[in-house]
């Protein structure tokens, strides 16, 4: 499984819960590969692929892009669940880049 990535500033490891991954620490424009390739390998799985984001301190404006791409990609029933903490202001960068109302993405704010 791709789902394991780990770097100086990035901690990327599968859910223990159901199909996804949870992210630890800072990411990066760097690390939109690893997260593409984890994310894309759990679609082929079921239809709903959980990015939790929790735990991240800072997220790159690229790396949103590729979350957003990503799920523009899926069919419904399929979608991406992004989990985020609110500091990162996901809802406002996601109706900032036309995103708020794509029906394969969905964002659970804490």
């Amino acid at each position: 499984m791709r789902a394991y990535f780990a770097d100086e500033l990035l901690l990327m490891l599968p859910l223990t819960d159901g199909p996804g991954v949870r992210l630890f620490g800072e990411i990066l424009g760097i690390h939109r590969g690893p997260l593409a390739l984890a994310v894309t390998e759990e679609a082929d799985r079921t239809d709903e692929i959980v990015v939790d984001l929790t735990e991240t301190r800072f997220l790159a404006h690229s790396v949103l892009d590729i979350l957003i791409l990503l799920a523009q990609r899926l069919t419904p029933p399929q979608h991406l669940l992004i989990r985020a903490p609110a500091h990162l202001n996901l809802r406002a960068q996601l109706a900032g880049r036309g995103a708020d109302g794509l029906q394969t993405l969905r964002l659970q704010e804490s």
